[in-house]
């Protein structure tokens, strides 16, 4: 379009008297500048502009940003200060702005009387007798200008205005290069930690369905062997496909500093005995010799039964994983005095020892980094994500222990070292956790709320096949009704349904006085701390990730008479 700016008057300046300058104050702005950088990008930007009003002694001060594509750019005040605070956020078109002006011309420019100029600078009871606009380098394009206006007659610009905004501008270019490269990161991080979440989500939603159609199908076909042979088989896969998603989460947790633990009072058996329990299946079809030493007697911890199990449950089945058929694995734990000060508590020692293939010299100092693999290739069909050894490691440090991993090289085994301090307990404390032994559990009344109509009916039968009376409902209103109805004794809830989903049901159910003994399990394919605790603060009892751990269920319907149980199993 057809430009009606007027050229600038910089040569204007050059017949001015220049004012001495004051070096000392504007290093002590430029340091108060790089102090503010690490932050936000609008309060960095505004600090620049706050700087360049003091400094320049200006009625308004601002910095303005090239927006848009090549053809329709505009400028948008991303910081202002002074008499013309108040329009941050306004934009200019570049044909409009003495900002286009200065970019074209790539130098400083002065503007005398810029409102008769730029109408779009003609502000109600804003008087602009000139101003002076310095490009900001950068050396990836024009990313926009800084500058500052007087408003009244007596207050005039100099050479010394130009240097202060002119070094104003280098720094304003090179921090914002900096600053806008870690906002990119960083949002290309939170993406990534999204899609991860989002992805777990999406696989655990078809993993619930199949888990369990193939539970069902194998009570069904009890007398056909090689049925029940084959839906082993994908029971087993499907076990290691959940881990995989598991581990996807934690990856993203641990990437994230996210990764918690929940200390409570238990015995290390009961851990032990839930790490063995879950990976028994590698060891089994290995037929691999698993040895157990040194929990004969209990020893009383205080840690996060879950997590602690998952991390021992991760070495003993990567030493069955990469230990050849028939293999021997070992267990050993044993209970160390602290010698550093007296009185204080001593340390549990759990060594994991296989016969197994053993680990490279040059693999092992990198064994416990975020997705590091190792070229076990006689194993490769079954290798994880290379996430185990890292997570175990974090659990392990939350702990305020440590873990170790020592092999005298190929074929010559690996033992694995935790050393953890040993919690104290108090006098009272009930000590145990849900553990694979519970006691079966009586048949009960269940409704189940799920708008997969898939996971409803696997789910449905599967639980028909266990004794207990099912009822379903593929929505929140038709649950609360049938809740009324058939008065259920457990309500097990899918949470991410649409119109109502699990939370409005549960904080509704939560009102209803008749409706007080139901127990209410949230059952989602999310797993974060904060979706825990938001289904625990919306009135459920309990919070189960998909696919459903039958074993998990068995548990709270066997336990669901203990007033003290609620929470996360």
């Amino acid at each position: 379009m057809e430009s009606n700016r007027a050229p600038s008057q910089i040569d204007e300046l050059a017949g001015r008297p220049v004012r001495a300058a004051d070096y000392a104050a504007e290093n002590r702005a430029l340091v108060a500048l790089a102090r503010v950088q690490p932050g936000p990008r609008s309060e960095f930007l505004q600090a620049i502009a706050d700087t360049a009003l003091s400094l320049c002694h200006a009625g308004s001060a601002g910095i303005s940003l090239v927006e848009g594509p090549d053809d329709d750019r505009v400028f948008r005040w991303f910081a202002a200060a002074g008499l013309c605070a108040d329009l941050r956020g306004k934009t200019t078109t570049w044909d409009e702005c003495p900002c286009g002006v200065t970019l074209e011309s790539g130098a400083p420019q002065l503007f005398i009387n810029p409102q008769i100029q730029f109408p779009t600078l003609q502000f109600p009871g804003v008087n602009v007798p000139e101003g002076i606009v310095v490009p900001i380098p950068a050396d990836n394009g024009e990313l926009g200008a800084i500058w500052v206006m007087s408003h009244t007659e007596d207050c005039r610009f100099d050479l010394e205005d130009v240097r202060l905004l002119s070094n104003l501008a280098v720094f304003a270019g090179s921090g914002l290069t900096i600053v806008n490269a870690r906002d990119s990161g960083e949002e290309s991080d939170r993406r990534h930690n999204e899609f991860i979440a989002m992805l777990s989500h999406e696989l655990r939603n078809p993993m619930t369905p199949i888990d369990g159609a193939i539970s069902a199908a194998k009570r069904l076909c009890t007398e056909d062997e090689r049925a029940v042979e084959v839906l082993t088989i994908a029971q087993r896969q499907m076990r290691h496909l959940r881990t995989l998603v598991d581990d996807l989460l934690d990856a993203a947790r641990l990437k994230y500093g996210k990764l918690a633990i929940k200390h409570s009072d238990t015995l290390l058996s009961d851990i032990a005995f839930d790490a063995v329990t879950a990976i028994r299946h590698h060891v089994v079809s290995r037929r691999h010799t698993l040895k157990i030493t040194g929990l004969d007697e209990p020893i009383p911890v205080r840690a996060d039964h879950v997590r602690l199990s998952q991390v021992l449950g991760n070495l003993l089945s990567n030493a069955a994983k990469y230990t050849p058929a028939g293999g021997t694995i070992e267990l050993n734990v044993r209970v160390e005095p602290n010698n550093s000060r007296e009185g204080a508590p001593g340390l549990i020692v759990i060594d994991v020892t296989d016969n197994g293939m053993g680990i490279d010299s040059a693999v092992q100092p990198h064994v416990f980094e975020l997705f590091a693999q190792s070229a076990r290739d006689q194993a490769r069909s079954e290798g994880g994500l290379g996430i185990g050894l890292a997570v175990a490691k974090r659990m392990v440090e939350l702990h305020y222990g440590t873990i170790s991993i020592k092999s005298e090289g190929s074929g010559k085994g690996t033992v694995v070292t935790l050393r953890l301090p040993i919690g104290r307990m108090t006098a009272d404390t009930d000590v145990g956790a849900p553990s694979a032994t519970a006691a079966s559990p009586e048949p009960a009344r269940l409704l189940l709320v799920d708008d997969n109509q898939d996971a409803l009916s696997a789910l449905s039968i599967l639980l028909e096949l266990e004794g207990h009376e099912v009822t379903t409902s593929d929505n929140g209103r038709d649950a609360i009704r049938l809740m009324y109805e058939k008065r259920p004794e457990v309500a097990i809830i899918d949470v991410g349904m649409p119109e109502m989903d699990g939370f409005e049901v549960a904080r509704t159910v939560r009102l209803e006085r008749g409706l007080d003994d139901i127990l209410l399990v949230a059952l989602t394919g999310y797993a974060s701390e904060s979706d825990k605790s938001r289904a625990l603060a919306a009135g459920f009892d309990f919070h189960l990730t998909k696919p459903l751990s039958l074993d998990k269920l068995q548990y709270i319907l066997a336990n669901r008479a203990d007033g003290k149980l609620r929470g996360i199993v």
